[in-house]
């Protein structure tokens, strides 16, 4: 039975998945903030689903406070809305998901190009041994939810070597919104080894120093992924993509 209220999913399994917050001041907001992103990003909370506050706060055995002050910080990055009914867990149309990766696109050409220019050996060498690791990991069949952490690791590695902190933010916070495209792309068993093949072109292109040729590559991987999520909003409603 799909579940309709935020109050009913299994909570305890996420928390699961993430590791302890330590305990000082602000600490539990920003928890229940990394919980809650989980939960979408696990599919366990859906686009449009209603998240009340009275209900999380029995769901999750906390006081008002911290949740309140996470449930705004999530509706200030555009995760969350507010309409008529309360606040819900943001829908992303088909027009949404296209402009996201318009600007992604834009935004990570320009950081693969500038860390093919300027990245320091090491970390040439950090977005090699990560692209080397991921090959390796889908060999050994790794699940979809562990490929999807180490791809974060690739593309953020990518961004730190850009040496652009102003970018670094941009893309930072473009990523939260990506958390609501739901299941990873890898889930996607056609896609897993074009993925890899993708990455390595863009990692050939930054150890070779070829700002043009890191950025292009960059832009047919996104343009592909793109065309990949596209094709699952296209799909019926009543059709699983995996």
């Amino acid at each position: 039975m799909e579940v309709k209220n935020a109050g009913d999913i299994n909570w305890s399994a996420i928390k699961d998945s993430l590791a302890a917050a330590t305990d000082h001041p602000g600490a539990a907001p920003a928890r229940l903030r990394r919980l809650i992103l989980a939960a979408i990003q696990s599919g366990a909370l859906s686009p449009g689903m209603r998240l009340k506050e009275v209900d999380l706060v029995t769901a999750l055995s906390v006081s008002r406070t911290p949740l309140r002050e996470a449930l705004t910080r999530l509706r200030a990055e555009g995760v969350l809305e507010r309409d008529e009914d309360g606040l819900r867990v943001r829908r992303l149309d088909w027009r949404d998901v296209r402009s996201l990766y318009e600007l992604r696109g834009t935004l990570e050409s320009m950081a693969a190009g500038l860390a093919a220019r300027n990245a320091a050996e090491a970390e040439r060498r950090v977005i090699a041994d990560i692209c080397h690791a991921e090959a390796a990991l889908v060999t050994d069949g790794a699940m979809p939810e562990q490929l999807a952490r180490h791809n974060r690791q690739f593309h953020n590695a990518i961004w730190q070597a850009a040496g652009n902190h102003f970018l670094a933010e941009s893309l930072e916070r473009l990523s939260r919104l990506m958390v609501l495209l739901g299941a990873t792309a890898y889930s996607m068993p056609e896609r897993v080894a074009a993925i890899r093949s993708e990455h390595d072109v863009i990692n050939s292109a930054i150890q070779m120093r070829d700002p043009q040729a890191a950025a292009e590559a960059m832009q047919r991987h996104l343009d592909t992924a793109l065309a990949a999520r596209l094709s699952l909003l296209s799909l019926p409603v009543d059709t699983e993509p995996d």
